[in-house]
C-alpha cells in the first residue's frame, strides 16, 4: 500500500470516529385526558316542532252605550279582575232620563190609584143596579189603560237603570290590559274600541305535526316546551284539528300553566312531543368530535384511542343520547378529546 493510500485511510477513520451518532426521534408526548364510562339508558324520542302561544281569551272591549269618556280606571299592562270598572262614561243624559221616568211613573201610579177608586165605586153601584153596565165597563177599561201605562213606564225605568249602569265599562273576565284605545274626553259609541283584554294563565301553545303522528297526539297527552328567555314548561294537548292542511299537517293546541305570566301571546317555543322510547348511550357533549361530516367519540383502550361514530337521538342539559358501536363499561375521552387523532397516545388523569 502506498503512503498516500495509508494517509487517506487514516484520515477517514479519524473522521468517522469523530462524527457524532444521531439520536433517535423522541416519542410523541401522551395527551392528558379524562374519561367517561358509558352505559345504555332508556330514553324518550321526541318529535320537535316550532310553536307559538295564543291567549285562551283575547277580546277587544266595546261599550254598550254612547257618551264622552269621563274617567279611565286602568291602563295598559295592568291585571284586572272580573267585574272591575275600567272606564266611566259621562252619565248625565242617562241620569236625566232616569229622573224623568221616575216622575212619569209617580204620575202614572197616582192616575191608576185614582181610577181604581172610581172603578171600585162603580162596581158597587153596578152590583146594586144603580148604574148602567156600560158605565161600569168604561171604568174597568180605563183602569186597565192606567195599569198598562204603569207597566210600560216601569219597563222603561228598568231599561234606563240598565243603560245608566252601562256607563261604567267593567271587565267581563280576569286578565291583563294588552292595549288601550281611548283617552279621557273621547266620545265613544258601541262601535268604539276601548281596551284589549287577554288571559295569560293558562295559555295555549299552537304547533303542527305530520299526520303519521296522529296516534301519539291524544287529548291529555304531555308535551314539553323550551321557550327562549322563559325556560322549560309542560303542556297537555287539548285540541287536535279535525282536518289537515294542504301540507298534510295537523294543527295541535296544548294548555300550559303560566302562573307568573312569563309566556305571552305570539311568543314562540320549541315543542317536543314524545313519540317512542329506545336504548341509547348517555354521552357528555364535550366528548363529541367531528370526523369528516360525522360526529364521533374517542374510545379509550389502554393508552390508545379509536374513533367510534355516533347517531344522536336526543340532546340537552350538557349531554347527548346516541346510538353507537359501544358497550356498557367502555371508556370514552372527554377532556381534550378535540386534540386527539388515531395516532395519539393518551394518559388518563
Amino acid at each position: 500500500m502506498s503512503m498516500i493510500r495509508c494517509l487517506a485511510l487514516i484520515s477517514l477513520l479519524v473522521l468517522l470516529s469523530c462524527q457524532k451518532k444521531e439520536s433517535p426521534p423522541p416519542a410523541p408526548q401522551a395527551v392528558q385526558i379524562s374519561v367517561y364510562t358509558v352505559k345504555p339508558e332508556s330514553v324518550e324520542v321526541f318529535y320537535t316542532a316550532n310553536g307559538y302561544f295564543e291567549a285562551i281569551k283575547d277580546v277587544v272591549l266595546r261599550p254598550e252605550v254612547s257618551g264622552r269618556v269621563l274617567e279611565l280606571l286602568t291602563d295598559e299592562g295592568q291585571l284586572v279582575r272580573q267585574g272591575q270598572p275600567l272606564l266611566k262614561i259621562d252619565p248625565s243624559d242617562y241620569q236625566n232620563t232616569l229622573r224623568q221616568l221616575e216622575a212619569n211613573l209617580m204620575q202614572a201610579r197616582a192616575n191608576y190609584e185614582n181610577q181604581r177608586a172610581i172603578y171600585e165605586r162603580r162596581k158597587f153601584l153596578y152590583e146594586q143596579n144603580l148604574i148602567a153596565r156600560e158605565d161600569f165597563e168604561n171604568a174597568k177599561t180605563q183602569l186597565k189603560v192606567y195599569q198598562d201605562q204603569v207597566s210600560a213606564i216601569e219597563a222603561q225605568l228598568r231599561n234606563a237603570r240598565l243603560q245608566l249602569s252601562r256607563t261604567t265599562l267593567r271587565a267581563p273576565f280576569s286578565g291583563y290590559i294588552a292595549q288601550k284605545f281611548v283617552n279621557v274626553g273621547d266620545y265613544i259609541t258601541p262601535q268604539s274600541q276601548t281596551f284589549r283584554l287577554v288571559t295569560l294563565d293558562p295559555i295555549k301553545v299552537v304547533f303542527e305535526a305530520p299526520q303519521e303522528l296522529q296516534p301519539k297526539l291524544k287529548l291529555g297527552s304531555l308535551v314539553y316546551l323550551q321557550v327562549e328567555g322563559a325556560g322549560n314548561y309542560e303542556g297537555r294537548i287539548n285540541f287536535v284539528s279535525p282536518t289537515a292542511n294542504a301540507s298534510r299537517m295537523l294543527t295541535i293546541k296544548a294548555l300550559v300553566k303560566n302562573p307568573k305570566g312569563e309566556l305571552k301571546p305570539n311568543m314562540y317555543a320549541q315543542v317536543h312531543v314524545p313519540i317512542s322510547s329506545t336504548e341509547a348511550f348517555k354521552i357528555p357533549e364535550t366528548a363529541l368530535v367531528l370526523i369528516g361530516n360525522q360526529k364521533a367519540v374517542w374510545k379509550v383502550v389502554g393508552d390508545k384511542v379509536f374513533p367510534v361514530k355516533v347517531d344522536i337521538v336526543k340532546q340537552g342539559d350538557g349531554y347527548v343520547y346516541a346510538k353507537a358501536d359501544l358497550k356498557e363499561g367502555d371508556a370514552i375521552a372527554v377532556e381534550n378529546a378535540y386534540l386527539l387523532n388515531q395516532t395519539s397516545r393518551v394518559k388518563v388523569r
